[in-house]
């Protein structure tokens, strides 16, 4: 059983990655903590407390985390991919938990530090949460089970509407974070673009899942069903010809439950972050040279099917 704490900026794929988490029988969701990126923090917390009002997991513990980067402003009005909600306009049911009273980074010391070496985390925004508890607690790197991450990218092109042309999204969000996640010491999985934009969620796969939901009248799942929708639309219009959307955030939970889903290369890993247009990029140093240690398994390929199969099985109910 996996133990994992899921740090979201919930748009739609983090509530698929969220149901994801609890719907499989290898995963035990220990906490959500929530920071600003597809949308602002106020909206992720929101987001992630309804959608676990509406899978009846109101037991599990939201912590709200960083409102912007180290460094820089979180300026962000909405999202071209996530609607303005950050659920693609799709209403929620209102949640009636609360966050608990301790902030995100503090929250994921004390769980870790009271579970040592049982405790993944899962990340799949920017860094900043992360960063901010490894800086506050530096013996939380060999205390983690691992961090699995949903970010950055070695081959594939960066986020298209990032002004770094190699640069994704939630490592140009706070690459400073990100640099200091990746220097942490921890044992570190990179789950990038390489990988994610070769999983595939297609009209026919919502449209089964919905079925299903409706079926068992399952709130969660048709309302993330819905959602999925507008996702689709969303990328049909940012990627022209595309007939699928990104499963980028499940496929983070997914491998932190079964590594064996990807090919993992060791590498050295750095993030620039004063470049005027590489600002955000993942640096890997492949030079076989000494000096150079691997400090991250980087996922390079997928078994798409198998995990597909997956994804629509656990959430189709």
């Amino acid at each position: 059983m996996r133990r994992i704490i899921l740090d979201v900026d919930t748009g739609i794929d983090d509530a698929l990655a969220i149901l994801y988490a609890l719907r499989r029988p290898g995963i035990s969701l220990e906490a959500v903590t929530t920071t600003y990126g597809n949308i602002d923090i106020a909206q992720a917390t929101r987001n992630s407390l309804q959608i676990l009002e509406a899978a009846g997991r109101t037991d599990i513990p939201v912590a709200r985390g960083a409102a912007r980067a180290l460094v820089r402003p979180y300026t962000k009005k909405g999202s071209v991919i996530h609607g303005a909600n950050g659920f693609g306009g799709i209403k929620l049911p209102e949640q009636k938990a609360e966050p608990v009273a301790r902030f995100a980074p503090d929250f994921i010391i004390d769980l870790v530090r009271a579970h040592p070496g049982e405790i993944t985390l899962v990340p799949v925004g920017p860094l900043t949460n992360i960063a901010l508890a490894l800086m506050r607690a530096p013996d939380l790197a060999e205390k983690l089970a691992g961090i699995v991450f949903m970010g950055g990218t070695i081959h594939h092109p960066g986020t298209p509407s990032m002004p770094s042309p190699m640069a994704e999204v939630n490592i140009f969000n706070d690459p400073e974070a990100a640099r200091t996640v990746i220097a942490s010491g921890a044992l570190l999985t990179m789950i990038g673009l390489d990988v994610t934009m070769t999983t595939k969620l297609t009209e026919e796969m919502i449209a089964r899942m919905a079925k299903r939901a409706d079926a068992a009248n399952d709130l969660a799942g048709r309302v993330t069903m819905e959602a999925a929708r507008a996702y689709l639309n969303a990328y049909q219009r940012q990627y022209p010809g595309i007939t699928y959307c990104a499963l980028h955030d499940p496929l983070a939970v997914a491998v932190a439950e079964d590594p064996s889903l990807v090919t993992l290369q060791p590498m050295k890993l750095d993030v620039e972050c004063v470049g005027e247009i590489t600002r955000g990029q993942i640096i890997p140093d492949l030079r076989k040279v000494a000096g150079v240690v691997p400090n991250t398994s980087v996922a390079m390929l997928v078994d798409a099917p198998t995990f597909e199969a997956r994804f629509e099985a656990a959430l189709g109910g």
